[in-house]
């Protein structure tokens, strides 16, 4: 999926605005929360990228209006823009409370929001600059005069809360400035969010560039920092491709015959698999022999040995979150090697379910279980086809498309976007999202944010493929015992995926609704606020980028879900 010459496309945002029958008040209201001679505190969606000079709202607010059901993520961001330095500036979560319940202290999460210097923008008519993106764990920061600085605050809602209104606040601490407190209020939803999304993923997760960068050399330290990496992957809610980094199966020749040790690998499935719902086959790509050779010998060994590998995740009841990622981004000349190379697939087990990374194809139609193409190679009728077989249809973004399409996986784009890409997915009727790499530290991400193929051709984008940052802002010969630094397009790749969940939750309501249910108004709301979420995406190329508008329909999906008891 890489190693794509992208042409140039003159940048552009849209300015489409949903239009909904019976607008509501927007969800939130965001805007100045306290000033004084020092200067102003502000508050912002998490999809408005604060840049060292982006204006203050003229508007006053009484605190944070936050939705979340349970187990669910939601943040905001806290800003200052203060008249003269000022330093060592905390920020301090408390509990949230209402008549019934707490939301603990220890669910308020604090992040400063850090800036990398995009120096190329990814498009023509993007200006250059520093860009918001990093969220290393909070310490005390200093405000600099005239420059807003930021911080990211998430709320987690955990399992078993009871649903009401609950009151809290945030704290702004610092010399010059006193206490500035920042009430938030929560309205706490009657539905819970699935751990495991039920939209597909599958996330390149480079751990030996994690390895090098935070200095893990030994086994141990090696599968720290797996748990430490997946850990996060979890939180966020996304699949990556291989979760088992570290505990790799063992294969061998032996007297003619495929030897697979999955001693360590076992290890991982117990631990790891039951948090995500896909993972890649491991050596399952269609050129990797094994070491076997490419000849018929070679052959029987690697269809002995993926038959083996069937029939243990069989055994261990994950074989259906399985994909054998056979080629990426193959052209026309190796389609009778990509059919070949499945053949082998179906003779060692068919329920092994074959990823490619290509559109729907007519010579490939029965040796692809699982289509994923690029955005702007899909095809509705073609691909609705084959979904109508049973087979499953993902799709990805990568260095391209860019502007019109929705790419929020570049730092210099709009944060709105990442969302609608989701919102685009469920209109679509996509099962899956697919990406080719979280941390893709070819360069220090932390000082060169522009991602290039490896032979430095030309630029991919900035932030391509690196969604994550290293923990140890330069490679340490010492072993760095954290795990990675978020990102905001990584924060907002969740906030997509729980949009997600919310309208299946929503749209499984409906299905199941009875005749009487129906003819309710709780009904009519909720079919309502669905066709008013595919109303904000009206195609691939248009899309709602008022953030106000963008959150009043979630918190009307919230609502409706609500509604249908």
């Amino acid at each position: 999926m890489r190693y794509i010459l992208t042409m140039p496309i003159v940048f552009f945002v849209l300015a489409i605005t949903c239009v909904f029958a019976q607008v509501e008040a927007r969800a939130s209201d965001w805007g100045i929360v306290a000033q004084g001679k020092w200067g102003v505190a502000w508050t912002a969606s998490p999809m408005q990228k604060i840049m060292p000079n982006t204006s203050v709202p003229a508007n006053k607010v009484k605190g944070v209006q936050l939705y979340a059901a349970n187990n669910e993520y939601e943040p905001f961001q806290i800003v200052l823009r203060t008249k003269a330095r000022v330093g060592n500036v905390k920020v301090v979560p408390h509990a949230l409370s209402s008549a019934k319940a707490k939301v603990p202290a220890w669910c308020v999460t604090v992040k400063n929001v850090e800036y990398v210097n995009c120096t190329t923008p990814t498009n023509e008519g993007i200006e250059p600059g520093l860009y918001p993106d990093p969220l290393p764990d909070h310490f005390p920061y200093n405000a600099i005069e005239n420059r807003n600085t930021s911080a990211w605050v998430t709320v987690y809602v955990p399992r078993n809360t009871p649903p009401g209104d609950y009151k809290g606040t945030v704290d702004v601490i610092a010399q010059g400035i006193g206490k500035v407190v920042v009430p938030i209020n929560l309205r706490v939803w009657n539905f819970t969010l699935p751990s495991v999304s039920r939209l597909r993923t599958a996330y390149g997760n480079s751990m030996g560039k994690a390895f090098s960068y935070q200095g893990a050399t030994t086994t141990a330290q090696k599968r720290k920092l797996v748990d430490l990496y997946n850990l996060n992957f979890r939180k966020h809610r996304v699949s990556p491709y291989q979760p088992y980094a570290g505990y790799d199966v063992k294969i061998e020749k032996e007297n003619g015959e495929v030897k697979v040790d999955f001693k360590d690998f076992d290890i991982a499935i117990q631990k790891y698999f039951p948090y995500f719902n896909s993972f890649m086959l491991p050596r399952f790509w269609m050129n990797d022999d094994l070491g076997f050779g490419k000849g018929a010998d070679g052959q029987r060994l690697k269809i002995d040995y993926m038959r083996q590998v069937a029939e243990h995740l069989i055994d261990k009841g994950v074989l259906s979150k399985g994909y054998a990622y056979i080629t990426d981004e193959p052209q026309p000349d190796v389609y009778d090697t990509i059919v070949e190379s499945a053949k082998d697939m179906r003779m060692a087990d068919g329920r092994i379910k074959i990823l490619l990374t290509k559109r729907v194809e007519e010579k490939l139609i029965g040796s692809v279980d699982i289509w994923v193409p690029i955005v702007h190679h899909y095809l509705e009728e073609p691909s609705k086809a084959r979904q109508a077989k049973g087979e499953e249809l993902w799709w990805y973004l990568c260095c391209e498309p860019r502007a019109p399409y929705a790419n929020g996986y570049f730092i210099d784009y709009p944060g709105a976007q990442m969302r609608m890409f989701h919102w685009q997915t469920w209109k679509y009727g996509v099962n899956g999202i697919l990406y080719w790499n979280t941390m893709y530290w070819q360069d220090n991400p932390w000082k060169i944010p522009m991602s290039q193929p490896p032979e430095r051709t030309h630029n991919w984008g900035n932030g391509d493929g690196q969604l994550l940052y290293p923990a140890s802002r330069l490679p340490s010969e010492k072993f760095v015992d954290k795990g990675p630094v978020d990102s905001i397009r990584w924060e907002l790749v969740r906030e997509g995926i729980e949009d997600w969940d919310y309208f299946r939750i929503l749209q499984d309501k409906i299905d199941a609704a009875s005749q009487a249910t129906k003819k309710t108004s709780a009904y009519a709301a909720a079919v309502d606020a669905l066709n008013q979420v595919n109303a904000c995406v009206p195609s691939l190329t248009e899309f709602c980028t008022d953030i106000s508008r963008i959150e009043a329909a979630r918190a009307r999906i919230g609502r409706a879900i609500e509604g249908m008891k």
